[in-house]
């Protein structure tokens, strides 16, 4: 048997620089993997098949699965029980995390010894996240999602993802973008973020999808307003529908108040260990 635990993301900065030619979009993104994972386990078996506690159409494990058996000419299957623990939707990376294991696992199970390198290509074919989620390290994501620059992890104390029900379609979110991009923006805030000048970072950083998702998804501006009213700093990840706020120990007992007084559905986590 084969365990990996698949991280969720959150996205300390996102901006938008402009559609591609290929219909994907340019992004600059600041990511970091969270403790939140789910947990994929593996073992040999006759056919591929998937047990999972959730049940997700068109399951992207599935199909990673029978790409690395086509790719590398594999004869058996694999058995894949799939504990999911990160919300669907929810900007938290859960499937292209989902991918990203699959791959290690089944690297391990079937034995390749392949290096994550020659696992980038298949990850990139299968979503724009995933190199990301394949590494696991904070990084400066750009392009699509193929450009990796690895980066420390801020010394934060636990997050709080303020979640709910609604399951975002980055699709939908993308077709609706019309915002515009300012270079000097990004450059300034990462250049905080690499020397190390994180109050000045957490206070103007910014995710430009927050509008667009909020106008495609109005179900969301209330539990965006209830998050910024418990902490103005309160930021989207990805295209939604988790929003987060990000604690230390002088301000975490006075943040649990809050979310008790506003009655907000929340998971606690943290930066992966």
């Amino acid at each position: 048997m084969i365990k990996e635990l698949a991280h969720a993301k959150i996205n300390l900065a996102l901006d938008v620089v402009k559609k591609r030619k290929d219909g994907y979009h340019e992004l600059q993104m600041i990511m970091i993997p969270i403790d939140l994972s789910d947990v994929l386990e593996f073992e040999n078996f006759d056919s591929i098949v998937l047990e999972s506690n959730v049940e997700i159409e068109d399951n992207v494990v599935i199909k990673t699965a029978k790409r690395m058996q086509t790719k590398y000419n594999i004869e058996t299957g694999v058995k894949i029980k799939l504990t999911k623990k990160i919300p669907i939707g929810a900007g938290l990376g859960g499937g292209s995390a989902d991918i990203a294991a699959t791959l290690r696992g089944l690297n391990r199970l079937w034995k390749l010894n392949l290096e994550l390198e020659d696992l980038e290509e298949i990850a990139l074919e299968l979503g724009s996240d995933t190199l990301f989620c394949l590494y696991d390290k904070s990084a400066l994501v750009y392009g699509r999602g193929e450009n990796l620059l690895f980066v420390d992890t801020p010394d934060i104390g636990n997050i709080y993802l303020l979640t709910s029900n609604v399951n975002v379609s980055t699709d939908q979110v993308f077709k609706h973008y019309k915002g515009r991009y300012k270079a000097n923006q990004f450059d300034k805030l990462f250049r905080n973020y690499l020397n190390q000048k994180y109050d000045i970072f957490f206070k103007k950083t910014y995710n430009k999808l927050t509008k667009t998702t909020l106008k495609c998804y109005p179900s969301l501006k209330t539990i965006y307003q209830t998050a910024k009213k418990i902490d103005s700093n309160a930021l989207m990840s990805g295209s939604g529908s988790t929003f987060y706020i990000l604690t230390n120990k002088q301000n975490e007992n006075i943040l649990v108040d809050k979310l008790k007084k506003y009655g907000v559905q929340y998971l606690k986590t943290g930066p992966k260990a």
